[in-house]
């Protein structure tokens, strides 16, 4: 498998080359800098007002004193608020130019320093070589910056040191003195900030491959998903395809023979179904199927199972419910049905439907067993009139459920009806 190299990153400044890479780095580290910066403006701060304790001791309220103390507390007032600012602004955190700002505005102190306290002066060079490494590897920031400032502090002190008199010709070792743990803070930054960059983009091609396997996997289970739906259901009416009712009423029958419960099973279909679509189309007989669907849905119990068996024929398993609750359950859905036409545009079409019911009985142990009684049931009922509820009795014929209208049972129901309103 062919590895995509990594971004290249410049040597001497420690940065990636492409624009936008570097943007996405800086914003990646953006708030942890800042709270680094913070830090270590805090301490700053508390280091200027700390070492003005030794230059009271030594200098007391005198002008030197006092010119000194005037630049440490100017520069506690600049870094305090930029610690504050610092808090919402994070961005300017690795941008490096508020820290490069408060380097250039503190190293001058240390010049004044050695030109008003001279006898200090091995101190004062020391406290650079210090600062040129700190400002490296405690102040978050820029490299390529960094070196501009601590090529600053060398100047600086090397001319600071040469107009107090000190010698000439000391003046190249002194600058090789500063410039050396400049140099160690420099190689050192520069290679941790290579280092960090290159496992941002390592970090960033894992979370954009492990985003890519996460949404495969969520397109994988939905695939499966739609599949198993399709392997399982009607494509029309959503109901389950006879396939996956068979299936379920194995689960039902084991469960049954389980806990000892009875087990019944509903067969129905639409009277008069064939003259909906002849009139009125099969986009109207579709319409009708659906209805019929939701409704059957609505009106049998949550755990009944509702498959459409093809064309106008469904079927349910009514798991728990003898054959007279079952015919109970399935008088109302008739009920519901004759009561609630399909509305489309301004057609108006009744319908009813005849069921036939049929208990499981011990000796039954296949699907097609019970259905063929509860069709027997439904197919009685058709010649009975139709829009009614069939019992297929144990022993002896099918005996009609009470009828779905308030007609008397051997009256003959109306066909469906179909109406337009005006």
């Amino acid at each position: 498998m062919q590895t995509t190299p990594l971004p290249h990153i410049s040597l001497w400044r420690a940065e990636f080359t492409d624009p936008a890479t570097e943007h996405a780095y800086r914003a990646d580290v953006q708030h942890r800098m800042a709270r680094q910066l913070r830090t270590a403006l805090w301490v700053w701060a508390g280091l200027m007002l700390l070492f003005a304790v030794p230059d009271y001791q030594a200098l007391g309220p005198s002008p030197v004193f006092w010119t000194l103390f005037a630049y440490r507390a100017a520069t506690v007032l600049v870094l305090l608020p930029t610690a504050y600012v610092l808090r919402t602004r994070t961005h300017l955190a690795p941008q490096g130019y508020v820290a490069m700002g408060l380097e250039l505005a503190g190293f001058p102190f240390f010049f004044l320093f050695l030109l008003l306290r001279p006898e200090m002066r091995v101190w004062t060079v020391g406290m650079v070589m210090v600062l040129n490494l700190s400002l490296f590897i405690f102040l978050p920031g820029r490299v390529v910056l960094g070196a501009w400032v601590a090529l600053f502090s060398i100047l600086g002190t090397v001319a600071t040191s040469m107009l107090r008199g000190s010698d000439p010709a000391l003046a190249p070792g002194l600058a090789m003195l500063l410039t050396l743990p400049a140099v160690v803070g420099f190689v050192s930054a520069n290679r941790l900030q290579r280092v960090q960059r290159q496992e941002f983009v390592v970090r960033t091609r894992l979370q954009q491959a492990n985003a890519a396997l996460q949404d495969e996997i969520a397109r994988g289970n939905a695939l499966q998903a739609e599949l198993q739906r399709q392997a399982t259901t009607d494509p029309l009416t959503g109901l389950f395809n006879r396939r996956e009712f068979g299936r379920r009423f194995a689960l039902d029958l084991a469960r049954a023979d389980r806990d000892g419960h009875p087990f019944s099973v509903a067969l129905f279909d639409l009277d008069h179904f064939k003259q909906i679509n002849d009139q009125h189309g099969h986009a109207a007989g579709d319409d009708v199927l659906r209805h019929v669907a939701r409704l059957a849905q609505d009106c049998f119990r949550n755990i009944d199972s509702v498959g459409r068996m093809g064309g106008e024929e469904f079927a349910v398993l009514l798991p728990g419910a003898s054959l007279l609750d079952a015919a109970a359950v399935a008088q109302r859905f008739v009920q519901r049905l004759a009561a609630t036409p399909v509305e489309q545009g301004e057609l108006t079409i009744h319908l009813t439907a005849t069921l036939g019911v049929a208990q499981r009985l011990p000796s039954e142990r296949l699907l097609d067993d019970v259905l063929q009684r509860a069709d027997a049931a439904l197919y009685e009922g058709k010649h009975a009139g139709r829009h009614c509820v069939m019992l297929a009795m144990p022993h002896g014929p099918a005996r009609c459920s009470t009828s779905s209208s308030s007609r008397s049972l051997g009256r003959r129901c109306a066909t469906p009806k179909v109406a337009v309103r005006w």
